[in-house]
């Protein structure tokens, strides 16, 4: 699999989107005890992480400048080297704040869908806040706050399942449809190649059901 992500970041370009990206991970801290080189199997697995991050950002339309990312190397008694990696919550919204577990969801599914290996070197994601001043609790609240029972949070309804549940029109207010971005055009680059391996793999066997057609024997 690590052959097949190189067939795509191969020949990187200046001008690259990656590059670009606000979540391209930032220069490596000096202070780092590890860091990923450039070119190595770990860089490529930062990649392919930015490229699906970027993704399930795009088709949810949460703004790109809210989330950095950053990936870090790490090691354990059980399970060796590997990566992980931090989200970075760059801006402070309550509807992120509800919604972060499903995100990290979504982001482990498309890891894993596209590098079934994922589990022997991804240990985990974790989440850091460096929201400056736009969170407006900048204190915490009396203990006895914590007592009261929580007000749950109304999962937002997806507008056309709100359509088909409810005959009369509502008002529904929809973040603004994220434009196309190279993330999309990344995917669909990687998918094909990966598409291609897996067809060469197969060998030359027809697959069950649509073997050429032979004439009857009379």
């Amino acid at each position: 699999m690590i052959n097949l992500i190189q067939k795509l970041f191969r020949t990187p370009t200046p001008d690259s989107t990656l590059a670009s990206s606000a979540l391209l991970n930032k220069a490596p801290n000096p202070g780092s005890p590890s860091t990923i080189q450039e070119g190595s199997e770990n860089a490529i697995r930062r990649q392919l992480v930015q490229v699906l991050l970027r993704d399930v950002i795009r088709k949810n339309g949460i703004p790109p400048q809210w989330i950095d990312l950053q990936m870090l190397v790490v090691s354990s008694s059980s399970r060796g080297a590997g990566l992980y990696v931090r989200l970075v919550i760059k801006r402070w919204d309550q509807r992120l704040m509800n919604y972060a577990q499903a995100l990290q969801n979504e982001l482990l599914t498309d890891i894993t869908r596209f590098e079934p290996q994922a589990s022997k070197w991804l240990h985990g994601i974790s989440w850091q806040l460096e929201m400056a001043d736009s969170c407006p609790y900048t204190t915490l609240p009396d203990k006895t706050f914590w007592l009261e029972p929580a007000t749950p949070a109304v999962p937002v309804v997806p507008a056309a399942q709100a359509a088909r549940a409810a005959p009369v029109a509502q008002a529904i207010e929809i973040a603004p449809a994220a434009e196309t971005s190279d993330a999309q055009e990344d995917l669909n680059r990687l998918f094909f190649i990966r598409d291609q391996e897996i067809g060469k793999s197969a060998g030359e066997l027809a697959p069950v059901g649509y073997e050429n057609t032979q004439p009857s024997r009379l």
